[in-house]
């Protein structure tokens, strides 16, 4: 696990929409979940999270038209422990790569157009990358600045994805109330907060869910894998506050702690159809520990 870590970090230098909300042009995060209970199988694990992005600079098309690449990866790590070994082969290494193009267009004055259109490799990496392993996704959204009060924006949209199994299309929203050094924003689904920013200093209270589907290579053999199992989806919702700290040279700091609400571990076979109840399966809740690194940039500006 060590010389995994410290591979990732050498090599290392939301949800898609929310980018060009935030400003990290590259950030790198550590998560750790101690030891928790499944509720269905006699297994517990705990869970180390590497994550990381980058946005390329931006290129503008026209006065109205702004585009940004972005390139990341995520490993969960999950540490597995049980006194029945066939608990002990469960799914525990997950890699996420992806590669994403975020278009902001200016419509008018009062309304913006948002669009990311995403690859996602998404494996455990036991045999070579195949088609299997490609989840490609798309978010569009109109974000509207309101007129009469600048302090508020809020913007819907469509996010067409694989997530929680077949091709789905779901509703987006957004909202950011934002008043001196206080600011309410919120990427519905995956996110909400209210932050106070300062000077050298930030701190935030929040949500954040991501869900992830992925493919696994294992034997399609009906005496080693007779119930078929083809992907894991993994979903973690954590709540939790955080505290930021500006290291000088647009080097940030965060730690964050927390709970986790809910966590899904469940398998599903070819068809992403669930298997059974001893497959679909959930970590009971259990405390968080984040600690990251982003160089920020000025948003407005980029």
């Amino acid at each position: 696990m060590r010389k995994l870590l410290f591979t990732i970090l050498i090599i290392s230098i939301s949800s898609a929409v929310q980018a060009q909300f935030d400003t990290d042009a590259v950030h790198l995060e550590y998560r750790y979940i101690p030891n928790s209970d499944l509720n269905n199988a006699d297994a517990r694990a705990d869970l180390h999270t590497i994550d990381f992005h980058s946005y390329t600079p931006t290129i503008k098309i026209g006065s109205k038209t702004k585009i940004n690449n972005m390139i990341a990866y995520r490993l969960y790590d999950y540490n597995f422990d049980s006194s029945n070994p066939v608990f002990n082969d469960y799914p525990d290494n997950l890699h996420q790569f992806k590669y994403m193009i975020l278009i902001r267009h200016e419509i008018n004055e009062h309304w913006d157009f948002y669009g990311a259109p995403r690859i996602n490799i998404r494996t455990d990496l036991k045999r070579p990358f195949n088609s299997d392993d490609l989840f490609p996704s798309f978010t569009g959204m109109f974000v509207k600045s309101v007129i009469k009060d600048p302090r508020f924006k809020y913007g819907i949209g469509v996010n067409i994805n694989n997530n929680n199994g077949k091709f789905r299309i779901l509703p987006a929203a957004y909202f950011q109330y934002k008043q001196n050094d206080m600011k309410i924003s919120a990427m519905i689904p995956s996110k909400a907060n209210i932050s106070w920013n300062k000077k050298n200093y930030a701190y935030s209270f929040g949500y954040t869910a991501e869900s992830n589907l992925t493919h696994l290579n294992l034997p399609n053999d009906a005496v080693l894998n007779p119930d078929k199992v083809t992907y894991l989806r993994n979903m973690n919702i954590m709540i939790g506050p955080s505290y930021s700290k500006n290291l000088g040279s647009n080097i940030w700091a965060k730690v964050e702690a927390g709970i986790t609400v809910s966590r899904l571990y469940e398998q599903y076979n070819d068809d992403y159809d669930e298997i059974s109840e001893f497959y679909n399966d959930s970590f009971k809740p259990n405390a968080y520990f984040n600690i990251g690194f982003s160089y920020k940039v000025d948003s407005n500006k980029n």
